[in-house]
């Protein structure tokens, strides 16, 4: 067996190290390839791929870059690892030519294609404060996503409950972490109605800053069994939010647990380890 590479679009964006902003391009798969490099991974370009190796290769995202594929007679494993949710009535998926497998992050979407359930792991490094700084808890919840309509109503109805917001949009690095340490909770709305399952970007930086987690109810828990995320329908999502940062000490518990999950047990690394 060759190498474990992974292929990265060259459509990406940057990092703007004087702003500590991701700027254009796939902001939110930033910790990701910070994942990968941390692991030890190789990383390529996509159009860099040689078929007929005896690598394994894993690609995300999906783009116009490797539509066409590859022959279908190659000696490389090409693996898509998908994090996005798409779909149509008649439940068929098209890949590109040659890849030999899809693993998908969420468990309910995996089940309903016949993809490889492989949820991502965390690593403590996208806490870039660290464990031991000293941070007051300045706010009550952190959302820390694109606001889509239907997250703004949720948003809203947090600030209604009189609960204190952590800021919302264009935090990265330092920046991000200090406000997620500063935080009691993570909420997270699903972006549109219609996927929800898991989103373990989120959830991986959640763990790193031992930040509880409360989600809109997720159609399969996957590994993210009931010790580890709170859950609730989105029309109770923000009352039920408020009710559980009255007992902080529970709260806390699941944050833990996540962060033992995914920064210790689970981690970046041995989630590919154990499925190549």
């Amino acid at each position: 067996m060759g190498e474990i590479i992974f292929c990265k679009t060259r459509f990406q964006g940057s990092w703007n190290e004087q702003t500590q902003a991701f700027e254009g391009g796939y902001a939110s798969y930033h910790d990701f390839w910070q994942m990968v490099k941390w692991a030890g991974y190789k990383t390529i370009w996509v159009d860099e791929l040689d078929p007929q190796s005896d690598n394994t290769y894993i690609i995300t995202p999906l783009n116009d870059e490797w539509l066409k594929g590859w022959p279908k007679h190659h000696t490389a494993e090409i693996i898509h690892w998908e994090f996005e949710w798409r779909w149509d009535e008649r439940k068929t998926w098209q890949e590109p030519p040659g890849v030999n497998r899809v693993w998908h992050i969420d468990k309910w979407f995996a089940d309903q294609y016949g993809f490889e359930y492989v949820p991502m792991g965390g690593d403590e490094r996208l806490n870039e404060v660290g464990q031991n700084y000293p941070a007051d808890k300045l706010y009550d919840v952190a959302v820390m996503s694109y606001q889509t309509y239907r997250r703004q109503q949720i948003t809203a109805q947090l600030e209604n409950a009189g609960l204190r917001l952590a800021p919302i949009g264009g935090l990265w690095g330092r920046r991000r972490s200090d406000a997620l340490v500063r935080s009691h909770v993570m909420v997270h709305t699903h972006q549109i109605a219609e996927a929800p399952g898991v989103a373990c970007l989120r959830w991986a930086i959640a763990a790193a800053h031992r930040l509880p987690l409360i989600t809109e109810t997720v159609k399969d828990r996957g590994l993210f069994t009931y010790s580890y995320m709170l859950q609730s329908d989105y029309q109770y999502l923000a009352r039920f939010a408020a009710q559980a940062l009255k007992d902080k000490r529970i709260l806390n518990n699941y944050g833990l647990a996540l962060h033992s999950l995914l920064c210790r047990d689970y981690t970046f690394k041995k989630a590919v380890e154990n499925h190549v």
